[in-house]
């Protein structure tokens, strides 16, 4: 069996070239997004938030400890995403996100049975591990396509952020008509009848059509590209770090305090409650229209201008109130914030990817998130502290205003990319090194 990271290199040849959107790469895709909409950790982790506050009326929890269940959640997803993207190099995506969403469903399917804080902790904590699993996904469309990596990626993130508007609410309903312990169950089953499917929908049709060679585990991935020691050396990847943590922490900040923010300026709940079917649509459009662009460029300079529109909608947020552009301008100023923050979001996956292949993805990826969600998950609690004793929300708004100009600044100091795909006519190839001088390789 060849691992998807060997797919891009020999999937069904014609005279004219290798075809990108083969009928097989399109299944993986859409078995991707299957995956992470209900395989990965988004369910599980939303199905949580709706059931703390019926756990903690029943088992007569106070609010600090429904925090730090939670809390601990987050922080062993952030633990443990790093050393998960090393197993996805190692042993390959298929295998890794396949157990992951089994271990998520056994946990899952364990938690209507815990009756003690520790168990709810514990399992919280596992729930965390398992769903950094998820990041195999994001490895397998980076794989399966070259020349529209960046429309894939866009893709995956717009199904992340619209995911995350949506199971909130739909969780909230299933554990109001079934109780958190039957909503669970359900989750937890539903989970694991689909791994097996997720399993058998990312093997390689190569392999053959029987049931035996399609169960049969894969072979390890071999991807050009530098290792994680190389690439951990190299300025442009803690360029593209520090561009990522100064956005998120100060972003991290902002948006928790967005709500407060706007009805300090007297705007009321409604104007953001009227606003959010633009921000959504303006949210699909950023993925999407940001991956588009990638994949027609080859220099990493283009996403400054997501982070440039990001600073404007900072400004925007700091000088609107009710007299001095109103409603419209909240609702543009929410919009452009929302398109600008979706096109950030394939900018990282797509440059690793590019300067660095394939070889050694999982684990540069992985570190990157550890360092942003430990970044953000300090920062956070910080800068809303500094907003309760000085009172001004504009400090962080002005705050995320100078983080912006400054990753922008960053990325148009990254020189060119150093492998792009090498398909033929409009294929998708396996990406392909491009020389590099010596001089320049000491000057990066």
């Amino acid at each position: 069996m060849v691992e998807l990271a060997d797919v891009t290199s020999a999937i069904a040849t014609t005279e004219g070239g290798t075809h990108g959107l083969t009928r097989e790469r399109l299944r993986m895709a859409a078995v991707c997004m299957v995956g992470l909409a209900l395989g990965a950790s988004i369910l599980p982790f939303c199905a949580l938030g709706a059931a703390l506050g019926p756990m903690m009326l029943e088992f007569g929890w106070d609010a600090d400890r429904v925090s730090s269940a939670y809390a601990v959640l987050m922080w062993a997803g952030a633990a443990s995403i790093w050393p998960m993207g090393v197993l996805v190099d190692r042993y390959g995506p298929r295998v890794v996100v396949t157990l992951g969403a089994v271990a998520m469903a056994a946990i899952t399917l364990a938690l209507p049975q815990s009756s003690h804080y520790w168990q709810v902790f514990l399992i919280a904590a596992l729930l965390g591990v398992c769903g950094s699993s998820g990041l195999g996904y994001t490895r397998i469309v980076a794989a399966l396509f070259g020349r529209r990596r960046g429309l894939f990626m866009g893709l995956i993130a717009a199904e992340s952020l619209v995911l995350s508007q949506l199971m909130p609410p739909l969780m909230n309903r299933l554990v109001f008509e079934h109780g958190w312990r039957g909503a669970f169950i359900i989750i937890g089953a539903a989970i694991l009848a689909l791994a097996p499917l997720i399993y058998l929908g990312l093997a390689d049709d190569r392999a053959g059509t029987s049931w035996q060679a399609r169960w049969s585990l894969p072979a390890k991935p071999a991807s050009e590209g530098r290792t994680a020691r190389q690439v951990v050396r190299d300025r442009v990847f803690w360029t593209i770090v520090a561009a990522g943590l100064a956005t998120a922490a100060v972003g991290g900040g902002a948006f928790s305090n967005l709500g407060a923010a706007i009805a300090s300026k007297g705007f009321g709940q409604s104007a953001v409650l009227n606003a959010a079917p633009v921000t959504l649509a303006a949210t699909l459009a950023g993925a999407i229209l940001s991956g588009l662009i990638l994949d027609r460029t080859r220099s990493p300079k283009i996403a400054a201008g997501a982070y440039l529109a990001t600073a404007v909608t900072y400004l925007l947020w700091a000088l609107v109130t009710p007299r001095l552009g109103g409603e419209p301008i909240l609702t543009a100023g929410l919009a452009i914030g929302a398109f600008a923050y979706a096109a950030q979001l394939p900018l990282v996956g797509y440059a690793f990817s590019r300067y660095f292949g394939l070889r050694a993805f999982g684990a540069i990826w992985g570190l990157q998130a550890f360092l942003q969600y430990a970044f953000v998950g300090l920062a956070t609690p910080q800068i809303a502290h500094s907003i309760g004793l000085s009172g001004n929300y504009n400090l962080v708004f002005e705050a995320g205003v100078a983080a912006q100009l400054l990753a922008a600044a960053l990325y148009l100091s990254l020189p060119a990319y150093r492998f792009v795909a090498a398909g033929q006519g409009d294929g998708d190839g396996e990406d392909a090194h491009v020389p590099v001088s010596r001089a320049r390789v000491r000057s990066q």
